[in-house]
């Protein structure tokens, strides 16, 4: 008579590694609440916290002055280039700084060398060119609307 050896090591495997798994899950849950070195940690009562924050707060050095906050920037204005579009500027002191440039549909920004650093020169098909030239009064972007004959 033969034995069946397959299927019983198949069993004693099968119950050798659930009971592996359950040993390793238990294992996990009885570590919960303790630290690396496996020693127990009790949580503390709130006149405990109250007495180690009182005992730290006695020990700790004065905290140091809150540095004083930058003065915001200005926030962007908008100056209107009539039908060619708009330009969203700021004033850093008495300097114009161009954030963004936003033609109007049918024209498009200008970029040539002549052009200054305070300018916008937006280009129209059969129509004039439009240049704005930016400045700044009291810290408030402005712009000069000029229109530019075609070449």
């Amino acid at each position: 008579m033969e034995r069946p050896t397959r299927p019983v090591l198949q069993i004693v495997l099968w119950t050798a590694a659930a009971a592996g798994a359950l040993l390793l899950g238990l294992t996990a849950v009885g570590s919960i609440g303790s630290d690396l070195a496996g020693t127990q940690t009790q949580p503390l009562s709130a006149e405990q916290v109250d007495a180690r924050l009182a005992q730290q707060t006695a020990t700790a050095a004065p905290p140091a002055p809150a540095p004083r906050p930058a003065p915001a920037a200005a926030p962007p204005v908008v100056v209107q280039a009539g039908s060619a579009g708009n330009v969203l500027a700021r004033c850093d002191g008495a300097t114009p700084r161009i954030v963004s440039v936003n033609p109007a549909q049918g024209w498009e920004r200008e970029d040539d060398s002549d052009i200054g650093p305070a300018e916008v020169v937006f280009d129209g098909d059969d129509v004039p060119d439009v240049r704005v030239v930016l400045s700044c009064a009291g810290g408030v972007p402005s712009g000069r609307v000029v229109s530019v004959p075609e070449d």
